[in-house]
């Protein structure tokens, strides 16, 4: 996470929030846009580009060693409060860190996969945050697998989740009829 902390230290603690909520917020309003206007494959690009890139991102950021490989001990903190406390209190830095990290995860999840019901694509932000913590258990690399990084990763996939909602990335067709509705007219529509 010690990329992270620089480019907090850069953009301030208030800045860098800002931008994990900004690239995830315009990324789900233009793919919600390109939608509606019809360009769905541009909206596709644009999910597949922020979705994958989420991620690797992810990925690089939860796994790549801390320590080299098989020098380092096995740590699991099953116990989220005991996870969360830093050296006199909560160690908020890594719990908001954490938070921010799942956020594009769940906005592009979301909006990669509209027609899924919102707590599916949550539950496997969920699962793939579990994922990581089991990862970095199982694969000696300094890090620690932590059931407060589980539960702050999914407080920011359901807050990415509710940027897609808000947005509407997930729009599919407008009015979507069955053999049995008569049709719409398109001035209605």
């Amino acid at each position: 996470m010690s990329s992270i902390w620089s480019l907090q230290d850069a953009l301030g603690r208030g800045g860098f929030l800002l931008v994990v909520l900004l690239v995830p917020l315009a990324g789900s309003a233009a793919v919600g846009w390109l939608r509606r206007r019809g360009f769905s494959t541009a909206a596709a690009v644009l999910v597949a580009f922020g979705f994958g890139l989420a991620v690797v991102v992810t990925v690089w950021l939860t796994l790549r060693p801390v320590r080299p490989a098989g020098q380092a001990p096995r740590i699991a903190i099953l116990d989220p409060i005991e996870g969360a406390w830093g050296w006199d209190a909560i160690a908020w830095r890594p719990v908001i860190d954490n938070v921010a990290l799942f956020v594009p995860l769940g906005a592009f999840a979301a909006a990669a996969w509209p027609r899924r019901p919102l707590v599916l694509v949550w539950l496997g932000c969920f699962a793939t945050s579990v994922a990581i913590e089991t990862l970095q258990y199982l694969i000696p690399i300094g890090r620690v697998a932590n059931a407060a990084d589980v539960i702050a990763n999914a407080t920011g996939a359901l807050i990415g989740v509710l940027v897609a909602v808000v947005t509407r990335s997930r729009t599919g067709p407008r009015h979507v009829t069955s053999r049995h509705d008569p049709p719409v007219p398109v001035a209605n529509r």
